[in-house]
C-alpha cells in the first residue's frame, strides 16, 4: 500500500504544470534618486510581453511572473512620468528572485532657468472654446477591463485636431458599467504623431478616483497646463482596484477612429484603426495678442457640446480626497477637515491622515485648536492633499486663561521659572507645568530624593503609585520599571527620556547625584506623542548639568536688528573651550593618534549613546587624523547611529561638509529630507549639498522642485531668512541678473554687487541664538533667530535653521559674536558658519567652521572674517 502511494505521488509530481516551478517574485521599492523619496504608481514590466504591474502609493511593488515565458533577450522596464527609464536584463531580474530590491529613478533634467526666470511670456486670450474628439455613444464598440484587473493597462484614443495651439481643459468619457467599489485611474496624454503612444505630454501624474457606476465622467485638466499644437492621444490607465474584482466598460464611438490598448504595465500596444472610444476633450484656442483675428477651422467632432451642456448632463462626480495634516513637520492627530459644500466633517487619525468625500471645486477647511485654519479647493478628486498648519498669532500679551482661571505661562516664562518652580519639567516636546499641562503626571524634585537613595529605582520607590520594578540579569545593575498594572504575561516597561534624549533601555550611565527632577507619565493621553516607544509609560529625567534658568533680560527680550558701538564684554573661543567635557579637552591635547584612540575608547562605553559625544569625536578625528583607517571606521559607525534624530544627522552633516566629505553629507541630507519631506529647509539643504558635491544638475533639479511646489501651493510662504538663502544660491548658480528674475523671487534678492557672503546654519531648530557682526571700527549689527525680518518673526521650533548676510565695501577684519540661549534638550547645539569671499565670482573662496554652542547667556567671539 505504501508503495502505491509513493508511485501515485511521483505521477502527480510529473504531471504538475511547469508554470508552478517557474514562478519568480521580483519585489522592492521605487525611489527618487535625488531625494530618496518613494515614487507612487510607477510602471514595471517586461517590454511587450504582457507581464507587468504598478507600484503602490508608497512606491512598493511585488511582481509575480512566469519566467518560462521569457528568455535572456527580454528586458524589464521601469518608467514614471518625469523620470528617466530604468531597464534591467531578464537574467539580472532572476538573480533578485525573492530579494527586496531598491530601484532609484533619475529625474528628467528640469531647467531651473525655466522655473525661476521670467520668459518672454505671451499674453494669452481665449479665441473660442472647442470640443474635440468622439462624443457619440455607439452601440457596437466599447473598451473594457474585466476579472482581477491588470495594473498598468491602458485604453487610449487618438484625437485629430487642426494645427493650432490649444490648452486642454477637461477630459470626458462615458461609463457603461462599473461593478467595482472604486478604481484609481491615471489620465495619460501622448503625442499623437507616432504609430503607437510613446511620448507623454504631461510631466505630472493626473490621478482620478472613479466611483461612477454608469454615466458621463469629467476630469479637470486645467491645473496641469497641457498645451498641444498637433494631434494627440488621450486615455485612462488602471493603477489600483478597490474591491475584489473589476468589470469596467467604457463607451466606444461607431465613427471610425484610431484607438490603442494594452492590458498590462509595459505591455505591447495593440492598434485598432476603426475603433475609437468615446473620448472627448474641452480645449481653449491660444493666440498671441497681436495676431489678427482669423476664422478657425471646424474640429473633427461628431457633436459639439458647450461646457454648460456637459455639466448639466454630467453633474459633479464625487470622489475621495485624503492626505495628511502637519505642524512644524510633525503629523497632527485630531485635526478637523470639513467639506464646506457638503458640510461633511472628519478628523485626522493618530498618524495625521484623513479621508473625506469631495467633488471638484469643493472647498475643504483644515483646522486645529491654537493653529491657523487653511482652505484648499479640490481641483480634481485625488488621494493627495497635504496641509501644513501654523501657529495662530494672537496679541493677548502671550497669555491664555483656562476654564479654571489659571494663567498658562509661555515657554519663555516656564523656562525662566524652572529653577524655582518644582512643578515644571523639561521634555523633548517643550516645557510643561504640572498644574496646567492637562495631563496626569507625577513630578519629584531633588529636594524629595533623600540622602540614602543610591539608584534611580530607590529614588522612585514609594513615590509613584502603581510602580513596580524587576531587576535584570545584567551586570550593569539595570532595572525594568513598570508603571501600569498590565494584567498580562508580557508587561511593557517604561521608556526613559534624559535631558530631551530618548534612551534605549535603562539609563545606567546616570549618576543619581546629578538628577535635578523626575517626571513620571503613565496615562495614555500623556504619552501618546511618544508613539509605541511610550506604550509602557515614560520617565522623564532632567539633570543638573543640562538644565538652567535664563536671566530676565535673556531670551524674553525682543531684539531687532540695530547698529551701535561695540562696548560689551566678549569671551574668546579659548575661554569657551574651557567648558568642554573632559573627553573632548583630553582629545585636543593628545600627542598622537594612538593616544587619541586610547582616550576615545576609554570614554565610548559610557558616552556612546550621547549624540554630542559622537559628533565631537567625529569632528576631532576628521580634523587631525582624517586619512587614518580608524577615522574612516568611526565615521562609518556614526553614520548609522540615531537614524531618526534630525538634529544629530544635521550636525554630523555639518562636520562632513567642513572636512569636504560631501559625498557622505549628501546621503545624510537625503535621509533628513525623507524624515521631513514637507520641510522647505530639507529641500534647500539637499540642493546645496549636491552643488557642493559637484552634482550641479541634481542640485538645480531640487531647487526647481522647490519653486514648482511653492507655485502649486504645497508650501506656505517662507520667512525672509530662509527665502533669502535659497534665492541667493539660485541667482549665483544660474549667474542671472535681477531684471530676468520672476517678480515673486526678485523681491527677495539684494540688488547690490555682493562681495562676502556669510551663511549661518544650526542643527537644532529649538536653539535660540543672538548674533553680532562687528565692523573694523567697532560698530555692530545684531540679529536673533527669535526676531527675524520686518515682522520680527520667530524661527524657533518651526524647522528653519539658516540665515545669510553680506558684507559690502571693506570686507576684512569683521568679527562675528554669538550669545547662545540654549535649546529644549539641554544638549549642545552645533553652529556652522560658511564665509565666501568674492562670492559669485570665479575667485570665490569658501571657509567652513563648526562651533560647539554650550556656554549660555554669554557673548562669545566666534570668528574673524579674513
Amino acid at each position: 500500500m505504501k508503495r502505491i502511494v509513493i508511485i501515485f505521488a511521483w505521477v502527480c509530481f510529473f504531471f504538475m504544470p511547469k508554470s508552478l516551478f517557474s514562478q519568480t517574485v521580483f519585489k522592492g521599492v521605487i525611489l527618487d534618486a535625488d531625494t530618496g523619496l518613494s515614487l507612487p504608481y510607477v510602471n514595471i514590466g517586461f517590454i511587450d510581453k504582457g507581464l507587468g504591474t504598478v507600484s503602490d502609493e508608497f512606491g512598493a511593488f511585488n511582481f509575480l511572473f512566469d519566467s518560462a515565458k521569457l528568455s535572456d533577450l527580454d528586458t524589464l522596464k521601469v518608467s514614471s512620468i518625469g523620470y528617466k527609464e530604468y531597464k534591467l536584463p531578464f537574467p539580472m531580474v532572476i538573480e533578485k528572485d525573492m530579494k527586496s530590491t531598491k530601484i532609484e529613478l533619475e529625474p528628467d533634467v528640469v531647467s531651473l532657468n525655466e522655473v525661476v526666470l521670467t520668459s518672454s511670456k505671451r499674453k494669452k486670450r481665449s479665441k473660442t472654446e472647442k470640443m474635440v474628439g468622439y462624443s457619440f455613444v455607439g452601440q457596437l464598440k466599447n473598451g473594457s477591463w474585466e476579472g482581477d484587473g491588470a495594473l498598468g493597462g491602458e485604453l487610449v484614443t487618438k484625437i485629430n485636431v487642426n494645427k493650432k495651439k490649444r490648452e486642454l481643459n477637461a477630459f470626458y468619457f462615458y461609463v457603461l458599467k462599473n461593478t467595482s467599489d472604486s478604481l484609481l485611474l491615471r489620465v495619460n496624454v501622448y503625442d499623437g504623431t507616432t504609430m503607437v503612444p510613446e511620448k507623454k505630454l504631461s510631466n505630472k501624474n493626473i490621478t482620478y478616483t472613479l466611483k461612477t457606476k454608469i454615466g458621463k465622467v469629467g476630469i479637470d485638466l486645467t491645473p496641469f497646463n497641457i498645451t498641444v499644437e498637433n494631434d494627440f492621444s488621450i486615455g485612462i490607465e488602471l493603477l489600483k482596484v478597490y474591491g475584489d474584482k473589476i468589470d469596467l466598460v467604457v463607451a466606444g464611438d461607431d465613427t471610425p477612429g484610431v484607438s490603442y490598448r494594452r492590458y498590462i504595465s509595459q505591455g505591447e500596444w495593440k492598434r485598432y484603426s476603426k475603433d475609437a472610444l468615446t473620448y472627448f476633450v474641452s480645449t481653449t484656442m491660444l493666440e498671441e495678442e497681436d495676431e489678427e483675428d482669423v476664422v478657425l477651422q471646424d474640429e473633427k467632432l461628431i457633436t459639439n457640446y458647450t461646457n454648460e451642456q456637459l455639466l448639466q448632463s454630467m453633474g459633479r462626480n464625487v470622489g475621495v480626497v485624503s492626505g495628511f495634516v502637519f505642524k512644524d513637520g510633525e503629523r497632527v492627530k485630531g485635526a478637523q477637515v470639513q467639506n464646506l459644500f457638503s458640510k461633511e466633517v472628519t478628523t485626522t487619525d493618530e498618524n495625521g491622515r484623513y479621508t473625506l468625500k469631495a467633488k471638484v471645486k469643493d472647498e475643504l477647511k483644515f483646522s486645529y485648536a491654537t493653529l491657523q485654519s487653511e482652505l484648499r479647493t479640490v481641483l480634481e478628486t485625488t488621494f493627495a492633499i497635504n496641509v501644513a498648519l501654523e501657529e495662530q498669532v494672537t496679541e493677548l500679551e502671550e497669555v491664555t486663561v483656562t476654564a479654571l482661571g489659571k494663567k498658562k505661562r509661555t515657554q519663555e516664562e516656564l523656562y525662566r521659572d524652572f529653577a524655582d518652580d518644582k512643578e515644571i519639567i523639561k521634555t523633548s516636546f517643550g516645557i510643561y507645568s504640572k498644574e496646567t499641562s492637562g495631563y496626569s503626571m507625577s513630578i519629584i524634585d531633588e529636594s524629595e530624593f533623600g540622602s540614602t537613595a543610591s539608584s534611580l529605582g530607590n529614588l522612585l520607590r514609594g513615590k509613584v503609585p502603581g510602580l513596580s520594578m524587576l531587576s535584570t540579569d545584567k551586570l550593569d545593575g539595570s532595572t525594568q520599571i513598570f508603571l501600569r498594572q498590565q494584567g498580562t504575561n508580557n508587561p511593557i516597561p517604561a521608556a526613559f527620556e534624559v535631558d530631551g534624549l530618548l534612551v534605549s533601555g535603562f539609563p545606567t550611565f546616570l549618576d543619581v547625584a546629578q538628577i535635578k527632577r523626575i517626571a513620571v507619565l503613565s496615562g495614555l493621553a500623556s504619552v501618546a506623542k511618544y508613539g509605541t516607544m511610550g506604550a509602557g509609560g515614560v520617565i522623564i529625567i532632567n539633570t543638573k548639568v543640562a538644565n538652567f534658568s535664563s536671566s530676565t533680560s535673556g531670551s524674553t527680550k525682543k531684539m531687532k536688528v540695530f547698529t551701535q558701538e561695540m562696548n560689551e564684554k566678549v569671551i574668546s573661543e579659548e575661554e569657551a573651550r574651557r567648558n568642554w567635557p573632559d573627553f573632548l579637552q583630553e582629545l585636543y591635547v593628545s600627542e598622537n593618534l594612538l593616544k587619541a584612540q586610547e582616550i576615545y575608547n576609554s570614554y565610548e562605553p559610557k558616552f556612546g549613546t550621547n549624540p554630542n559625544f559622537n559628533i565631537d569625536a567625529t569632528n576631532y578625528f576628521l580634523e587631525f587624523w582624517g586619512s587614518e583607517a580608524f577615522t574612516s571606521e568611526l565615521v562609518s559607525k556614526n553614520l548609522s547611529r540615531f537614524g531618526n534624530n534630525i538634529s544629530y544627522l544635521k550636525a554630523l552633516a555639518f562636520v562632513l561638509d567642513k572636512n569636504k566629505k560631501y559625498d557622505q553629507s549628501v546621503d545624510l541630507y537625503k535621509q533628513i529630507l525623507l524624515l521631513k519631506s514637507n520641510s522647505v529647509e530639507s529641500y534647500r539643504d539637499l540642493a546645496n549639498a549636491y552643488v557642493n558635491n559637484n552634482q550641479k544638475e541634481r542640485g538645480e533639479n531640487i531647487y526647481a522642485r522647490y519653486f514648482n511646489l511653492t507655485k502649486e501651493g504645497f508650501f506656505s510662504k517662507q520667512p525672509d531668512a530662509l527665502q533669502n538663502v535659497i534665492n541667493t544660491e539660485v541667482k549665483t548658480l544660474l549667474d542671472i541678473s535681477e531684471d530676468k528674475l520672476d517678480s515673486s523671487i526678485s523681491s527677495f534678492i539684494t540688488k547690490e554687487d555682493t562681495k562676502t557672503r556669510i551663511v549661518l546654519e544650526w542643527n537644532d531648530d529649538d536653539a535660540e541664538l543672538n548674533f553680532q557682526f562687528v565692523s573694523p571700527d567697532d560698530f555692530l549689527s545684531s540679529w536673533s533667530n527669535n526676531m527675524d525680518g520686518e515682522l520680527s518673526e520667530s524661527l524657533l521650533s518651526k524647522g528653519y535653521t539658516s540665515k545669510d548676510f553680506f558684507i559690502y565695501g571693506d570686507q576684512s577684519n569683521w568679527r562675528i559674536n554669538a550669545d547662545y540661549k540654549g535649546n529644549k534638550t539641554g544638549l549642545a547645539t552645533y553652529l556652522k558658519i560658511t564665509i565666501s569671499t568674492d562670492y559669485g565670482t570665479e575667485n570665490q573662496k569658501d571657509m567652513i567652521k563648526i562651533f560647539r554652542m554650550d556656554v549660555k547667556n554669554v557673548n562669545r567671539n566666534l570668528i574673524q572674517v579674513p
